[in-house]
This record gives structure tokens, sequence and C-alpha cells, in this order.
């Protein structure tokens, strides 16, 4: 049976009524704790209570969406989003716009950052993260090198890790550091071609793969600083040090 949406708190002055209307439901979410998915008034309701247009209602929720903090869909009520990285993603490459980051600068953070992913990853683990970790390698073994479904099993790799951390902000930040550099990386495909790297690339990920399945954090850490040493060679190699969120030469 689908919850009800909790009751409509008193309505704000804002002064702009799209702007009255979001922090509006902005209060909602917040003050009642409402987890993802949970259903969110409908335009109506909203329009009704606030004294405000639909018009102006349906533009606070796109904007919501645009932020990743409500999700529209046609035919469904609106809900509350699960976090996401496509936002702060966002706000990064804005930020970045005027002093852009480097490829091996954006691999600095995603180190500091994920080695702490790995050895949470292997703490706090389930079975079926542990298995989902197994079959990513696979899928980026029969993938191949030199090529883009390649990349994107390596950065799923990683975003499965960090799901398996049981912290939603790691998945949210690595998630967001990982869409950055796989537009810098992907002009070096090339050198992923290259059968010694390749091998090594794998291995690195599926020994990572069996610390965090066998619970071992001190491991898992060790892995994946073998992980961005290659990873850092690749970058180097392959010349892409053109601004993150920029497209690589």
């Amino acid at each position: 049976m689908t919850p009800r949406p909790p009751d409509l708190p008193d309505a704000p002055t804002a002064p702009g009524r799209a702007q009255q209307a979001e922090t509006h439901l902005l209060t909602l979410i917040r003050d009642h704790a409402l987890p993802p998915g949970t259903p969110l008034p409908s335009e109506g309701q909203l329009s009704a209570q606030l004294g405000i247009s639909r018009g102006m209602i349906r533009e606070a929720y796109r904007a919501l969406a645009a932020r990743g903090v409500v999700s529209v869909a046609n035919g469904r009520a609106p809900r509350v989003a699960a976090p996401h990285p496509d936002p702060l993603t966002a706000v990064l490459e804005h930020a970045l716009l005027g002093q852009p980051a480097s490829a091996a600068q954006v691999l600095e953070i995603r180190r500091a950052l994920e080695l702490q992913v790995a050895a949470l990853a292997a703490t706090h683990r389930t079975g079926a993260q542990a298995a989902a970790l197994r079959r990513s390698v696979s899928a980026m073994r029969q993938a191949g090198p030199g090529t883009d479904a390649f990349i994107e099993h390596d950065l799923h790799f990683h975003t499965l890790l960090a799901g398996a951390t049981g912290n939603p902000l790691h998945g949210v930040l690595v998630g967001a550091l990982h869409a950055l550099l796989a537009r810098s990386i992907r002009g070096g495909l090339p050198h992923y071609a290259d059968p010694a790297h390749f091998g090594a690339l794998i291995s690195v990920h599926d020994r990572l793969a069996q610390a965090v399945e066998t619970g071992d954090a001190e491991a898992a850490t060790e892995r994946m600083r073998e992980h961005f040493a290659l990873a850092e060679l690749a970058v180097s190699l392959a010349g892409t040090a053109a601004p993150a969120g920029q497209p690589a030469r």
C-alpha cells in the first residue's frame, strides 16, 4: 500500500512564488526526515494549500528535481529522490570552469577518499555486495582493453565499492568524481589496450574484490593503493592532463 504524504506544514512566506513552494517542500522533507521514495503532495494539493498557481508549483518541482532533491516522472506522484552524484558533479564542473583540475588532480582526491572506502567496504559489505564486485570484475575482463565498456565497468566497480561502505555519502562523492574523471581519461583509451597494463589492472581489481569479500580491511587498502598507482601511470602515459569536466585532447 502506497504511504500517504505527511501533513503539510504551514505555508512559509517567501519573495518568489515558485521559490516559496521550493522552500515549503524542502521544509516538509527535512522536518519529517522523509526517506527516498516517499510520495510528496501533488501539484493540486500544494496549490490549494499555498494559494499558488499549479504552474508555479510545477516549476518548483522541476527546480528541485534538477537539484536531485525530488524525482518527477509522468504518471507518478513526485517523490523524495535517492542520493545521486549528478547534482554534485554539475556543481563541481561549474566550480572548475575558471580554475580547472587535471585528471591527475582528480585522482589525488579519489585516492584520499577511496583508500578509506576500500577499508570500510571490507568491514561492512554484505554477501550480495561482495558477489556484485566479483561480477563487475568479470564484466571488465569480458569487455576487453581499449573500450568504453571497460571504463564504464571500471567506474561501476568503484561505485559498488562505495555502496558497500554503508555510508551513502561515499557513493555520492565517489560517483561525482568518477563522472569528472571519465571524461578526462576517455582520450587515453588506446593505452588501456596494452596487454600488460590491462592484465595488471584486472588483477588488482580482482584481488581488491577478494580482500573485500574476506573482510580484510588492511589488504583492501593496499590493493587500492596499487590500483591508484596503475591509474596514475595510465593518466601520465595517455597525456590526459586535460581539465576535468572538459574533453581530453
